[in-house]
């Protein structure tokens, strides 16, 4: 990677990788700060913001934000986490300083006004809707709620609708001023670049950016953990023609020394057209059109996940099967050959995914804002490459014992 990082008298750090093969530039705005980071009655409000930052600004109306990216040729968008949330424009390289400019005028200039505000608060409500209505969304919100109970980190992201309903200008400042902060904050970008002129333009933008101090007003919380209340089976009853469930299980953190492991584990269990769970219950049985794992790794903690959706008649069947595959994985280590396939498919999909400076944007700020530094790819590599049979059984031991899983079904209303 052609790195080059400084950080900004305020606090803003900037990594920028230069890559001049490319016609392109992604640049992006990353902040420490999501659901996670809200208090009860603000549940929501890191989503509900970042929304807002696209309503328009005291120079910029929410179609001239938009016209001058997408007028360009651009993508102007934004997404908001568990633990961080980013803002990105993606453009032809010369224009740089434009992508800039926008990026830090909503971040920093947002006007946040009531009557958007109100607005805003109809279109999230109908984006709950449109979540209701799909029930693989649902479950895997289920799944955090269920397994991980009352933290934080298992409410959904996108809030309820008593407390979206509930959001006012005051209580929106109030999160920006405890959490959009110049020390919580990293400006990535990846293309055709010139990085000192991109340090020249952030600086220009957001260099004379300090916010009065606020504290933020919440304590330290607890690693991420299956709650002793969380039932070993959970049941919920929809307008649904299929059952949609997964299996949870606590995975392993972002900082933890086996996340490559994990990766490894998920690809070979269920990351993969040849992996366990997709030849056993699709390819052998017919009894799933899909069916998957991910690992969902977070600075504390993690989540690791089995899901499919089956007919109702093949749903005791599936869990069976599905069951059976974590306890050969906990009973012995897998073959040698195997892992090689797993691991030689998690390196491709990791270097593939790069080939987009939207993506390497996306790993340079995560990696910048979440470790303090951006792990060479040569270094993933080697620690792909160095996962073994036996590290996998271990971990398999770890985390996938049947006291440690969740069963969360999504079932069709009796008819």
């Amino acid at each position: 990677m052609n790195l080059h990082q400084t950080t900004l008298s305020n606090g803003v750090r900037i990594v920028a990788e230069a890559i001049p093969t490319v016609q392109s530039i992604t640049v992006s705005i990353w902040i420490r700060a999501g659901s996670r980071d809200e208090l009860p009655h603000q549940h929501g409000i890191a989503h509900f913001l970042e929304h807002m930052l696209f309503k328009g600004t005291h120079t910029r109306t929410a179609a001239q934000i938009a016209q001058e990216i997408e007028g360009r040729g651009g993508v102007l968008n934004a997404s908001t986490g568990k633990e961080l949330t980013f803002y990105y424009a993606r453009l032809l390289a010369e224009h740089m300083p434009v992508a800039v400019e926008v990026l830090s005028d909503l971040f920093l200039n947002a006007r946040l006004d009531p009557d958007d505000i109100e607005l805003e608060k109809g279109v999230i409500l109908e984006e709950m809707r449109m979540i209701e209505d799909t029930p693989d969304e649902i479950l895997h919100d289920r799944v955090t709620e269920v397994h991980w109970g009352d933290h934080p980190l298992a409410r959904r992201i996108i809030g309820t609708p008593e407390t979206v309903s509930a959001f006012t200008r005051e209580a929106i400042l109030e999160f920006v001023q405890t959490h959009y902060r110049p020390e919580r904050v990293v400006v990535a970008a990846a293309g055709n670049l010139d990085p000192d002129a991109l340090f020249k333009e952030v600086d220009r933008w957001l260099g004379r950016w300090n916010p009065a101090l606020q504290t933020a007003s919440q304590s330290a919380q607890p690693a991420p953990v299956r709650s002793p209340n969380a039932p070993p089976h959970y049941t919920e009853t929809r307008d649904v023609e299929q059952i949609h469930f997964a299996l949870a299980m606590d995975g392993v953190s972002f900082f933890d020394e086996r996340r490559y492991a994990q990766a490894v584990l998920n690809t070979l269990l269920g990351g993969s057209m040849f992996s366990r769970l997709w030849l056993e219950v699709r390819e052998k049985r017919g009894l799933a059109y899909e069916i998957g794992s991910y690992a969902m790794p977070m600075s504390d903690g993690g989540l690791f996940v089995v899901y499919t959706g089956v007919a109702p008649s093949a749903f005791e069947q599936t869990v069976q099967v599905i069951e059976t595959e974590l306890d050969k994985l906990l009973a012995e280590p897998p073959s040698e050959e195997e892992v090689e396939g797993a691991r030689n498919l998690l390196k491709g999909n990791r270097v593939l995914a790069l080939e987009s400076t939207q993506a390497r944007a996306e790993l340079i700020g995560s990696e910048t804002l979440m470790r303090g530094y951006v792990t060479p790819m040569e270094e993933i590599i080697a620690q792909i490459d160095a996962v073994t049979p036996e590290s996998l059984h271990a971990l398999a031991q770890q985390l996938l014992p049947p006291e440690r899983r969740t069963l969360v079904a999504i079932v069709p209303e009796a008819g």
